[in-house]
């Protein structure tokens, strides 16, 4: 059996085995549940193969969102380079092992997700993972709320610290005051890594009269010490790595913010699972409101909220998607 890009619902069969159906199963309870079915009947090397099945059915039939999704993946190299002219299969290979070895970390998450718009993000994100039916991304676009800041998951008011990590230019804390009022926080707390980025948070807190924001020259992550970058360019995508140009100042939020934290996004380009992982204790402690990036690999999706629920399983965990409608990028994991 294959999958391929064409059909706008999955083409399961019914009859697979091994699901096992809830009682009076949804649509998307139903979708979901085959899925795992069929993916619970696969190995790595099959799943492999359907997956660079489906790219190259979506080559053949729009070869314009084929290439442009293709050189999305290889220029910014977080979920495996994709060049089969070179026999490199690496995002086909990634997803296929994520299915097979996590296929029971993707069953937990559905499990936990608190709404059925939670859940079809998540069915229709592995479903484009498996098939590469850009309508399937279409579906989930969120076209309501601002980023980080859903109005039906996420209260704040003029007692919120609210920190900000990868707060690249200051967009983030310029819409938290639009969305929420200038006079809605007590301190909001900026990390950013890249130098001349600092220079323009520095201007949009001026430009926007922002009061009590304190930026910090620092990455988050579970220890406290120095990583490098590359160079010093203004980019939405800038990785840590233990060499480069320019030494930057990584610490652990547990350690850097003595206050009691209220709020909590992150979006650092992979280095989600490492920072969360630093702020455990005032996950602990002070149960803040989490807004985090999910997409930058195949394993944050369900890892963070496996760290997060490990630490208080008190959370409520929600999913929403606003990226690209044609490669699925930014989606986001609310827990409160």
């Amino acid at each position: 059996m294959s999958f391929q890009s064409e059909p706008s619902t999955i083409n399961i069969p019914n009859d697979i085995s091994s699901v096992s159906l809830r009682q009076n199963p949804n649509q998307i309870d139903t979708e979901f549940e085959r899925l795992m079915g069929y993916m619970k009947e696969k190995d790595v090397f099959e799943i492999t193969e359907v997956i660079k099945q489906n790219l190259r059915h979506l080559n053949a039939v729009d070869n314009q969102i084929y290439r442009s999704s293709i050189n999305f993946v290889n220029e910014y190299k977080l979920w495996g380079a994709y060049y089969p002219e070179k026999g490199i299969y690496e995002l086909a290979e990634d997803r296929a092992h994520a299915f097979v070895e996590h296929r029971e970390d993707f069953e937990w998450l559905y499990k936990i997700l608190k709404d059925y718009r939670s859940k079809r993000i998540l069915v229709n994100i592995l479903c484009y993972w498996l098939m590469s039916d850009h309508k399937r991304v279409g579906q989930i676009y969120e076209r309501t709320f601002n980023q980080y800041f859903d109005l039906d998951i996420v209260t704040c008011n003029e007692n919120e610290v609210f920190v900000d990590i990868g707060a690249y230019i200051g967009d983030t804390v310029v819409n938290y005051s639009k969305v929420f009022g200038k006079n809605c926080y007590k301190r909001m707390y900026c990390y950013e890594i890249v130098p001349v980025n600092i220079e323009y948070i520095e201007k949009n807190v001026e430009l926007f009269h922002l009061d009590n924001i304190i930026i910090r020259e620092k990455g988050a992550s579970n220890r406290n010490g120095t990583m490098y970058l590359s160079s010093n360019v203004l980019s939405s995508i800038s990785q840590l790595s233990e060499d480069g140009a320019i030494a930057v100042p990584i610490t652990k939020i547990d350690d850097d913010i003595e206050e009691k934290v209220t709020f909590i996004k992150m979006d650092i380009e992979g280095g989600e699972e490492e920072a969360l992982l630093g702020c455990i204790e005032k996950i602990k402690e002070n149960h803040p409101k989490l807004a985090l990036s999910i997409y930058h690999n195949h394993k944050d999706m369900w890892k963070l909220p496996r760290i997060i629920y490990e630490a208080d399983p008190s959370y409520n965990f929600y999913i929403r998607y606003y990226g690209s409608t044609v490669f699925p990028t930014e989606f986001v994991l609310y827990a409160v």
